[in-house]
Parts: structure tokens; sequence; C-alpha cells
């Protein structure tokens, strides 16, 4: 029984995994839900204002080090596709026992994105309510959500490059 329990166990994960890394076809998206908060310099971050550009939001924890791996990683992206029109929000859902590291976290990586501590979690109540981290979701230049992905590893790292690169190579209309 213990065999069939880690076969069930196994096979829940991989439907999870296929479940949570959805990607829609340009013809079937939808339009992103509205955010807005505000970074740790205290200035307003809209999702709205980046319309035109293609938008990752990652959803991070100081405690997290798959989530450190992949800010790490959109922030080198961001050096070379930034001219491009990637931009990347990053949104932080740590507690108050570990709120005092974001900055530290964002010092130590040079991000060079805006963090958002979602202190409230007004954020993630919209659009991460199961507080699963890493969790990215890719916003197209016409506002939709194109792709959410669940996680992080060193073998994902051209797979979310090249989603990038294809969404950046969409003619807007």
């Amino acid at each position: 029984t213990g065999v069939i329990m880690k076969i069930k166990v196994m096979i829940l994960s991989i439907m999870f995994l296929i479940v949570a890394n959805i990607a829609v076809g340009a013809e079937d998206r939808v339009a992103a839900c509205p955010l807005e908060g505000k970074d740790l310099k205290g200035e307003k971050v809209r999702l709205a204002d980046l319309k035109g550009n293609v938008v990752v939001i990652s959803f991070w924890a100081t405690w997290c080090a798959p989530c450190k791996k992949e800010l790490r990683f959109l922030n080198e992206l961001l050096k070379t596709k930034s001219k491009n029109g990637f931009r990347v929000i990053a949104i932080s859902i740590d507690g108050p026992e570990s709120a005092a590291d974001i900055r530290t976290v964002t010092k130590r990586y040079r991000l060079s994105m805006p963090v958002i501590h979602d202190k409230e979690g007004a954020i993630i109540a919209v659009w991460n309510s199961k507080a699963t981290v890493p969790f990215s979701i890719f916003i197209d230049r016409r506002g939709r959500i194109a792709y959410k992905h669940v996680g992080f590893s060193k073998g994902y790292q051209k797979e979310l490059e090249k989603r990038i690169d294809d969404l950046l190579a969409e003619k807007v209309q």
C-alpha cells in the first residue's frame, strides 16, 4: 500500500504540473486583471502602465531558493531584452517575520525590476490565491495572460527565455 500511495502522489503531482503550466493560444487569451502596488521605494507600480510591453509577474519569497534563482535569471534577461519591451514585476509574499529580508535580497542580487511587498495580500488574493512560489504569469503586449508557470529549475531557463522571445516577437494589432 505504501507503493500505491507513492504512485498516487506522483500522478497527482504530474497532473498539478500539467495544469499549473498553462500556455494559452493568442486568440484565447483573456485580459489581465488590474495590478497596482507600491514598490520598495514607495513608487506606484501599475500593470496598466506597462501595456505594450511583455511583462512577467514573478511571485517570490525570501526563504525560497528557487525564487531567488528565477529573480536573478529574470534580472539578467532584463539587461538584454528591456530595449525590446520586456519588463518584470516582482511581488514578494513574505510575511512580517521575513519582510526585513526583502530589501537585503533585492540589494544582494541588484534587482533592477520593481519589487512590491504585498503586505496585505491584496495582489496575491487576485493573482496567486494559493500563494505559490515561485509562480510566474506572462502578460503579452496587449495586456492579456499568455502563460502561467509554477516552479523554477535550471533546465527551465531556456523554455522561459523562449516564451519571452515568442511573446516579444508577436505583432500587436
